[in-house]
C-alpha cells in the first residue's frame, strides 16, 4: 500500500510538470503565422534560347587562366602581375578574415563560458558609521571568483547564427573570386586594346607610305607638265590627315599602356616595358547544351548569391528560436574575507569558501512585437536574397547568351569586311596604275585609298572586338570558376567557428 501511494505520487509530479512545461511554451510569443514567399529558381528550368540550343555538344571549355590559350607569355605575366599585388584583391581578402573571425565570436556561444576574477582591498571601516568590529579597524578586504555558464540551446538559436556566420564566410570568399575575376577580364580586354592599337598604327603607317608615295608621284607629275597643282595639293592634304592619324594612334597606345598599368596597381613606367602583344585572333566559340545548369549555377556570383539565401534561412531560425524559453546553467565559486584579524591570506580559508549551482531560466511573454518584428524582419530579408538569387541566374544567362550572339555575327562581319577589303585593295591597284599611266583621274586614287582604309581599321576593330567578346564570355561564365571544395572553405570557416 505505501509503494502504491509513492507511485500515485509520482505520477501526479510527473503529469503536473508536463502540463506546467505545455502551459509556458503555450504562453511563449509565436511568428503570428508569418512565413517566407519566394522560391529559388532552378537554372535548367530557364529556356537557354535558340543561340545556346543550337552550340556543339562537345565543347571543352577553359579552366581558370583561359587566356593562356592565347600563348601570350606577356599576358601570363601581366594577369599574374595584377591579381598578385592588386590593392583592390587585397581589401577583399581583408573581407574574409573579418568574415571568419565573426563566425568565431559567433561560434563561442556555442561554448560553455568561464570567467575568473578577484579584488585585494586594504580598507579602512568608519568607527561611527559601522559598528566595531569591524567599525574603526582596518583589514584586508580580499575576494576570488569564478563564474560558469552554459547556454543549453535547446531551439538551436546559437547554432543557426554560427552556421549563417558561415554561410557568410562562403559569401565573402565567392565575391573574393568575383573580384579576381572582373580584374583579370579587365587586364585581358585592355590588352586587346593594346593590340587594336598597334593593328591601327601598322594601318596609319601603311596608308602614310602609300600616300607619301602617291604624294611623290603627284609632284612629279606636276612638274612634268602632266598633272596639276590641285592633284598635289590634295595629295599632300591626305598625307598630313595620314599623319594625324599616326599620332593619334600613338597617344592611344601610350595611354592604353598606362591604363593596364594602373590595373596592374603598378606606376606609369610599368607599361612602358610592355612589348606588342601577340594574340591568336581564330578564337572557338561553342557552347554545350547543358550550360544554364552545368556552368551558370558556378558563376562566383551565383554562388554567393546562393550563399546569402542560406545565411538568411540561419537567421530565420536564429529568430524563431527566440520565441521560445532560454535556459542557462550557472556555477560559481568564490573565496574572500573581510575579518578584523589576520593578514593578507585570510581569505584562503574553508571559512572564505562560497559556491552556488543552479539554473537561469528566461520566458518570453509579451515584449510589444520585438519578437515578432525581428522575425518578420528575417522572413522578409531571405525572401529577397531569393529574388536576388533569382535574378543573378536569369542576369547570368542572358549575358552569356548575348556573347555568343555577339561573337557569331562577329565572325560573320569579320568574313564580310574581309571580302570587301580584298575588293577595296584591288580598286586602289587598278587606280593607281590608271592614274600612273594617265588613264584614271587623281579623285579616284584618292576614293579607293579612302575606301582601303575605312576596311583595314573595320577588319582590325572586328577582330580585337571578337577578342573583347570572348574575353567577356569567358568572365560571363565565371571564369572556368569550380566550387570551392568543401574540405577548404568549410574546413577554414568551421575552425574559426570553434577557436
Amino acid at each position: 500500500m505505501k509503494v502504491r501511494c509513492l507511485g500515485v505520487s509520482t505520477t501526479s509530479r510527473a503529469a503536473a510538470v508536463a502540463l506546467a512545461c505545455a502551459w509556458l511554451l503555450g504562453g511563449c510569443i509565436n511568428s503570428g503565422g508569418i512565413h517566407t514567399q519566394a522560391a529559388m529558381i532552378d537554372p535548367a528550368t530557364l529556356d537557354p534560347g535558340a543561340a545556346l540550343r543550337a552550340t556543339q555538344h562537345d565543347a571543352k571549355w577553359p579552366a581558370d587562366g583561359w587566356w593562356r590559350q592565347w600563348n601570350d607569355p606577356q599576358l601570363d605575366t601581366l594577369v599574374q602581375d595584377a591579381t598578385a599585388g592588386n590593392p583592390g584583391l587585397r581589401a577583399v581578402d581583408t573581407r574574409i578574415d573579418e568574415a571568419r573571425f565573426q563566425a568565431q565570436i559567433a561560434g563561442a556561444n556555442e561554448l560553455p563560458q568561464l570567467n575568473a576574477g578577484g579584488t585585494f582591498e586594504r580598507r579602512r571601516y568608519a568607527r561611527y558609521t559601522t559598528p566595531a568590529p569591524p567599525g574603526g579597524t582596518t583589514v584586508w578586504s580580499n575576494n576570488i571568483a569564478a563564474d560558469l555558464s552554459y547556454d543549453l540551446d535547446l531551439w538551436g538559436k546559437s547554432r543557426a547564427i554560427r552556421e549563417g556566420a558561415l554561410d557568410n564566410v562562403h559569401v565573402v570568399a565567392a565575391d573574393a573570386r568575383f573580384a579576381e575575376i572582373e580584374l583579370q577580364t579587365a587586364v585581358v580586354r585592355s590588352y586587346v586594346q593594346l593590340e587594336l592599337q598597334y593593328a591601327l598604327l601598322d594601318v596609319y603607317h601603311a596608308v602614310q607610305n602609300e600616300q607619301q608615295r602617291t604624294l611623290d608621284i603627284a609632284t612629279r607629275r606636276w612638274r612634268a607638265g602632266v598633272g596639276s597643282r590641285l592633284e598635289v595639293s590634295q595629295a599632300s592634304t591626305q598625307f598630313a590627315m595620314s599623319t594625324t592619324r599616326v599620332q593619334q594612334a600613338e597617344q592611344q597606345l601610350a595611354l592604353t599602356r598606362m591604363s593596364i598599368a594602373g590595373l596592374a596597381g603598378k606606376g606609369p613606367g610599368y607599361g612602358d616595358s610592355l612589348r606588342r602583344p601577340s594574340l591568336a585572333l581564330n578564337v572557338p566559340v561553342a557552347l554545350p547544351a547543358s550550360l544554364p545548369a552545368e556552368l551558370i549555377g558556378h558563376r562566383p556570383d551565383v554562388v554567393a548569391e546562393r550563399w546569402r539565401v542560406l545565411a538568411a534561412d540561419k537567421s530565420i531560425d536564429a529568430a524563431h528560436a527566440d520565441f521560445y524559453p532560454d535556459i542557462n546553467l550557472l556555477a560559481t565559486a568564490s573565496l574572500g574575507s573581510a575579518a578584523t584579524f589576520g593578514g593578507f591570506f585570510n581569505f584562503v580559508n574553508s571559512d572564505g569558501m562560497g559556491h552556488g549551482v543552479g539554473a537561469a531560466i528566461s520566458l518570453p511573454i509579451f515584449d510589444g512585437g520585438r519578437r515578432r518584428g525581428t522575425y518578420g524582419v528575417a522572413v522578409s530579408s531571405r525572401d529577397a536574397a531569393v529574388d536576388a538569387y533569382n535574378q543573378s541566374v536569369v542576369n547570368a544567362m542572358q549575358a552569356v547568351a548575348m556573347q555568343v550572339v555577339s561573337l557569331r555575327s562577329l565572325e560573320q562581319q569579320q568574313a564580310s569586311v574581309e571580302n570587301t577589303l580584298d575588293s577595296a585593295r584591288a580598286s586602289f591597284r587598278l587606280a593607281d596604275t590608271g592614274y600612273r599611266s594617265g588613264i584614271t583621274e587623281f579623285l579616284n586614287v584618292l576614293a579607293a585609298q579612302n575606301e582601303q582604309l575605312q576596311q583595314e581599321e573595320s577588319l582590325a576593330q572586328i577582330q580585337a572586338k571578337r577578342l573583347d567578346s570572348w574575353a567577356l564570355l569567358m568572365k560571363e561564365l565565371g571564369g572556368g570558376f569550380a566550387s570551392v571544395p568543401p574540405g577548404q572553405v568549410l574546413q577554414g570557416a568551421d575552425d574559426a567557428g570553434r577557436n
